[in-house]
């Protein structure tokens, strides 16, 4: 700190802002000692005392009990923790603390730090003892480093050897010189020197024009920006200067990162003394970080639609009626909170709503709307839709086979039916594509190597404007003298575009066997029967087949259409492990009744998958 030396010793200004031009910046990059900062807990946010410091200088005379071997911060602490003590000196060379009872002399001497502690104004700790509270939203990790800031800023930019108007000066010289590190450097002492609030708040409006390259520089000055503000606002003694230090700690907290807590800073400054500026600025931080409408959303495309207002935090949970918030063209409309929204039901398709969402709408976080926000959203029409209610059927070959189909806002729709082999029947399963609707890459892998098209045609449906409406398609001519077995029906909205809509999918079975299976320690127990009558089906061939496709085993079913395979055949792992039983029955004449050549036809034929969930009966 040879800065301060060379001032002490020196007539004019010119002579010490020569040697201290790079200094002020390195000072300020200086990190904060965690002694100071653990010294700043469980008391009051303004230090009862501070400290102007001194280097190179020794204070010689009216020593205390002197400690060696020791630290500079524990040369302070044991300062501040003796009421005797009114200064100190610390050798840096030998690390040797002398505390003092007052200072008599001065004398300089290399390598030595000394400071004199200064108490704080009692008047002074009441006014910042009834400020504190106003600050609590900041945290008590900012508010604990601003008390340990006040505690650092003497070491950081020793004042002892100075008069203010010499540091004022300094100051000022260097800013218009377009050098804020070395101006903050000089309001910094001025502010150790005197403790005034004024000099707190500029000292805080100069670190915010510095701008070091490293990334933790650049935090630590953001930070001790921020420290300043606070420490001006504490001991500030009237109204307007109470909102200047806010307005600058507002500041600070943006550069920070720390928009959200700008809020509350200009609603604080704002209570003390209305000010235009402020109020402008309250509503610009308001809309880019407070509580406020960041959109909405129709939903449009359900029987009952319903509009919602999107805000930038989330609302109250429980005990909370927003209706008195909300200025409705219709009082038969309700309003229901759903974490970062307010949705509106009862509205219907073809009609707009202009809602007003009034100001003063509150958040869970105890913030409210600024001002009144007004919304205009029009509910259209839904967007034609199909679906088919179930998941999958066994449907009888018979005259009379339908589906049921789900439609909104359609007369017509584009059918295909595909037919999935028996020997693909288990990779489809594998594949996930049963019970599933298939989007277009999918369906085009399916159609590819799965599934084979057997028939594409279109089917006439009920239709109500912006009503569910349920028709059932008639199957009976399309699947007469279709084979047994499993079918996917897909259906599409008329000149749609398939990769934005794939429509809907419908599995179906088509057979008349019903098959149910029973799995315990005495092996893999299957049942038969027709679903025309319920009654057993004597001579069904049944299959057990693995992971990989592979006939585990085979077997008929007797009288009562069971059949019991042995528990080894249950047990196998990996690909061996069962997945799927198969049961066929009957054969399909050949032309000129040859049946021997077409034996392997099956007349029916169904599944089921022992992969999938079963109902657990251990509780019965």
């Amino acid at each position: 700190m040879q800065c301060m030396t060379a001032l002490s010793r020196s007539t004019g200004s010119g002579r010490f802002l020569g040697l201290c031009r790079a200094l002020g910046l390195s000072v300020l990059l200086t990190a904060m000692t965690p002694q100071a900062e653990a010294q700043s807990q469980d008391q009051g946010l303004l230090p009862d005392a501070r400290f102007v410091v001194t280097q190179d200088m020794d204070f010689p005379g009216g020593d205390l009990q002197p400690q060696f071997d020791t630290t500079l911060q524990a040369c302070r602490a044991i300062c501040l923790a003796d009421p005797a003590c009114q200064a100190f000196t610390f050798n840096n060379r030998s690390n040797a603390c002398f505390p003092k009872t007052g200072i008599s002399a001065r004398s300089p001497f290399a390598g030595a730090t000394s400071a004199e502690l200064r108490r704080t104004d009692p008047v002074l700790l009441q006014t910042a003892a009834a400020r504190e509270a106003d600050l609590s939203f900041l945290g008590t990790t900012t508010l604990k480093r601003a008390r340990a800031f006040a505690l650092e800023i003497g070491f950081l930019h020793p004042a002892g050897a100075l008069e203010l108007d010499q540091s004022l000066q300094a100051a000022l010289e260097r800013a218009n010189a377009g050098d804020p590190g070395n101006a903050a450097h000089w309001i910094g002492a001025a502010a150790s020197l005197t403790d005034r609030s004024d000099l707190w708040v500029e000292y805080a409006r100069l670190l915010a024009r510095l701008n070091p390259q490293a990334y933790d520089q650049q935090q630590r000055v953001k930070e001790r920006a921020i420290s300043a503000a606070i420490n001006g606002y504490l001991r500030t003694g009237n109204a307007a200067a109470q909102v200047s230090a806010l307005e600058v700690l507002a500041q600070r907290l943006e550069d920070a990162g720390r928009g959200r807590d700008m809020i509350p800073v200009l609603r604080l400054a704002q209570a003390i003394a209305p000010r235009a500026d402020i109020a402008t600025a309250l509503e610009d931080a308001v809309g880019k970080y407070g509580f406020r409408v960041t959109g909405n959303s129709v939903n449009n495309d359900t029987a009952a639609p319903r509009i919602c207002v999107q805000f930038s935090e989330p609302l109250i949970k429980a005990g909370q009626d927003y209706t008195p918030f909300l200025g409705l063209p219709d009082a038969t409309l309700s309003v229901l909170a759903e974490e970062t929204q307010l949705c509106v039901d009862g509205v219907r398709h073809g009609e707009r709503y202009r809602i007003v969402l009034r100001a003063g709408l509150p958040a869970a976080s105890g913030e409210s709307l600024l001002r009144d926000v007004e919304q205009t959203l029009y509910v259209r029409d839904r967007s034609p839709g199909i679906v088919f209610p179930g998941r999958a059927y066994v449907l009888p070959r018979s005259a009379d086979a339908a589906l049921p189909v789900q439609t909104v806002n359609l007369d017509r729709i584009d059918l295909t039916l595909r037919r999935v082999s028996d020997r693909n029947l288990l990779r489809a399963l594998q594949d996930n594509y049963f019970g599933a609707t298939l989007p277009e890459w999918q369906a085009r892998n399916f159609a590819a190597d799965i599934a084979e098209e057997v028939w594409t045609g279109s089917g006439t449906t009920r239709n109500s404007l912006n009503q569910d409406m349920t028709t059932r398609l008639p199957l009976g001519d399309v699947l007469a003298g279709m084979p047994a077995g499993i079918y996917a029906l897909t259906a599409r909205v008329p000149g749609g575009d398939p990769y934005e809509d794939p429509g809907a999918t419908q599995w179906f079975v088509l057979s008349d066997l019903g098959l149910s299976t029973m799995l315990g320690n005495d092996g893999l127990h299957v049942i038969v029967r027709r679903l025309s009558d319920a009654n057993a089906l004597e001579g069904a061939e049944v299959s057990l087949l693995s992971r990989a496709n592979t006939v585990i085993a085979q077997g008929q079913t007797d009288a009562q259409g069971y059949l019991r395979f042995a528990p080894g055949l249950t047990r196998g792992t990996g690909s061996a492990a069962p997945a799927l039983v198969v049961v066929r029955h009957g054969t399909s004449p050949g032309a000129g009744g040859d049946q021997a050549a077409e034996a392997d036809i099956p007349e029916e034929m169904t599944f089921l998958s022992l992969t999938d969930p079963a109902f657990d009966l251990s509780d019965r």
